[in-house]
């Protein structure tokens, strides 16, 4: 009787209790519908999520949470872009519109900017630094490239700055940000923010760009 439907002459031959109680169990059966389609959509979700998670450099054991996820896949998907991008320029007789910026106009911007920058390779030693790099820890830039800036962090932060770079390595995760005192040539230590972001290459760590935000 239950699934018989509700006619308005037995309605009326009804007591308004039991009309009550078939709607509510119409009710409850569109509820738990509801409760069965959103069950799916989570799965379905959550297998594309493991999916993600086995794509990304750090494995499919990783614990990120669903955000780091997609912050690490978006980071991935741009640097395989750039590499794309890279090998299309490289690529004798390419051609390229003159509205987009070529590999020498990047190097400039990274030298002009105000935020101090450089390239390292995993060891922590750097590889190319900008200009405002060099101003904020007192070096001309021959002497900066070729810096270690693990060497160069003050002794009372050495280990837990040691622990971040080593951490970001093998984790898989691709950025992490850390205040800690770098030593100046002058033997001045200066407060900074660092900001460490890990480039892959052919989807394994390769080298940092770190940003120095002084903090005063």
């Amino acid at each position: 009787l239950g699934s018989t439907p509700v006619t308005a002459a037995m309605a009326a031959a009804m007591p308004a209790g039991s009309i009550l109680s078939v709607g509510g169990s119409e009710e409850g059966a569109e509820r738990l519908s509801h409760k069965e389609v959103e069950q799916r959509r989570r799965e379905k979700a959550k297998l594309y999520f493991d999916e993600l998670r086995a794509l990304l450099p750090c494995g499919a054991e990783s614990k990120f949470d669903k955000n780091t996820i997609l912050q690490n896949t978006i980071a991935m998907i741009k640097q395989l872009q750039a590499e794309l991008d890279y090998q299309r320029e490289m690529k004798p007789g390419a051609k390229r519109s003159a509205t987009l910026p070529t590999s020498h106009d990047y190097r400039a911007s990274f030298d002009v900017t105000r935020q101090p920058l450089c390239f390292c390779g995993l060891d922590g030693v750097v590889w190319h630094s900008n200009s405002a790099f060099c101003n904020l820890l007192g070096y001309p830039k021959a002497e900066a490239d070729g810096l270690s800036l693990l060497s160069s962090t003050a002794s009372s932060d050495s280990d837990a700055s040691s622990q971040h770079w080593q951490r970001l390595i093998s984790s898989g995760m691709c950025n992490s940000a850390f205040y800690c005192h770098l030593i100046r040539k002058d033997s001045q230590q200066v407060m900074v923010n660092m900001d460490l972001n890990l480039i892959h290459k052919r989807n394994q760590p390769y080298c940092f760009l770190v940003a120095v935000n002084p903090t005063s």
